[in-house]
């Protein structure tokens, strides 16, 4: 009995060997054995054969639209695109390179991360505030000290440190329905940062929503103005905040047309009272090109753009006949970005919820953001939309007659 028991284990011990060989090359997921950046100061490579992904973590302050890099490859791989394992490659834009292997085609993404810079913030500016719980130390709040022209400030950023991934940008919501920031928070996981986002109508989003690189909500706005004394209708060109596929951000003006969406140097010089001009498109206005941001959310106007203050509100159409109101003090919301690798969401109060508090002009809050040095920056939804929770828990009194308005979406940090 014990005979047959011991020649039966071997049997099995065979086959299993046997199975387990000719299986070895399907289950070998060893496409780059190494990799090496000849023309940069590279901090730290990670190579995911699983995932095919290859991370790098560099120093900012380096030109990445030209880098050399080599690949070495493991047995029976061969190069696809491009077409030699030692390549320049520009690392500022979505980068991926192909590989073959026993006939199969796949795709490495290549992603690029940054080491983490503290954002130093004047300490007569701005105070830590340490009474939200407990928080990540890749995230930080503060209270703005000082008042403006006159005007009691209750200002409030929470500051992302998004530059080694450990913080995560998420756009909330969809094309429709309507929730608090509060029930935003309860419904997601609780992120750490929820403030209200875009523009929104009847529970209907106005604006882009893009949510791991899928198009929820289309950015194609229509508005009527007068013209020569009729209505006329008018297709601006407005402002958005998208994560992009290497992990920085930007604020783009963009417009959707035949299903691609556009970002423009520049918005298109719509003007209330002036004659429309075209709908945006790849040839109006100059300079389109198409932008694929992995998370991305539109509202307006434009702020900032690579650290010049912009705020063309007019040609934005967020005039006297939006309700934006970029002259007037309002409570408002905005998110930023800053070049050492921190997100910035930003949010006031006003109305006077506080005594002698009416908020601020969008002016004001470009010049707060400005001065602590973003770089990227645009105006969300305010009035009485505005409201940023922090571990859940309100930072400015909001403004709407109900407390927190319901809002079509968000914009949140895990």
């Amino acid at each position: 009995m014990k005979r047959i028991l011991f020649s039966i284990t071997i049997l099995s011990w065979m086959l299993f060997s046997c199975s387990d060989k000719s299986k070895e090359n399907e289950f070998d997921f060893r496409y780059v054995t190494n990799l090496e950046v000849l023309s940069h100061k590279v901090l730290d490579v990670k190579i995911d054969n699983f995932k095919k992904t290859v991370y790098l973590l560099f120093e900012r302050g380096q030109d990445f639209s030209k880098v050399e890099i080599k690949l070495t490859l493991a047995n029976n791989v061969e190069m696809v695109k491009p077409q030699t394992t030692t390549a320049t490659y520009n690392l500022t834009d979505k980068t991926e390179i192909q590989l073959k292997k026993s006939n199969e085609i796949v795709t490495f993404n290549v992603i690029v991360r940054y080491k983490s810079t503290p954002l130093v913030l004047s300490s007569s500016d701005w105070e830590k505030k340490d009474n939200f719980g407990n928080l990540p130390e890749y995230i930080s709040v503060y209270k703005y000290k000082k008042d403006i022209s006159g005007k009691l400030v209750q200002a409030y950023i929470a500051v992302a440190d998004v530059s080694e991934g450990n913080a995560k940008f998420k756009i909330l919501g969809e094309k429709q329905g309507s929730h608090t920031p509060k029930q935003f928070y309860d419904a997601n996981s609780s992120p750490k940062v929820v403030m209200n986002g875009g523009y929104f109508w009847s529970g209907t989003s106005l604006g882009l929503m893009i949510k791991n690189g899928v198009t929820i909500s289309k950015i194609e706005t229509v508005t009527t103005r007068k013209y020569n004394g009729a209505d006329a209708y008018y297709y601006p060109t407005t402002g958005a905040f998208g994560m992009e596929s290497n992990g920085t951000f930007s604020a783009q003006w963009v417009y959707h047309s035949n299903n691609t969406l556009y970002a423009y140097p520049a918005p298109a010089p719509n003007k209330s009272g002036e004659k429309p001009l075209p709908i945006p498109s790849a040839d109006f206005p100059e300079g389109a090109v198409g932008w694929q941001p992995k998370e991305a959310i539109s509202a307006g106007p434009l702020l900032i753009k690579k650290g010049e203050y912009k705020n063309l509100w007019e040609n934005e159409l967020f005039d006297e006949a939006s309700g934006v109101g970029p002259t007037y003090n309002n409570p408002r919301s905005a998110i930023a970005y800053h070049p050492n690798g921190h997100v910035i969401f930003f949010v006031c109060e006003g109305r006077n919820k506080t005594p002698n508090t009416p908020g601020l002009t969008l002016k004001n809050v470009a010049d707060l953001l400005l001065e602590i040095g973003c770089s990227e920056a645009i105006n969300l939804d305010g009035g009485g939309s505005s409201c940023m929770l922090i571990n859940g828990k309100e930072t400015i009194i909001p403004s709407d007659k109900n407390g927190q308005r319901a809002v079509t979406n968000a914009v949140a940090i895990y």
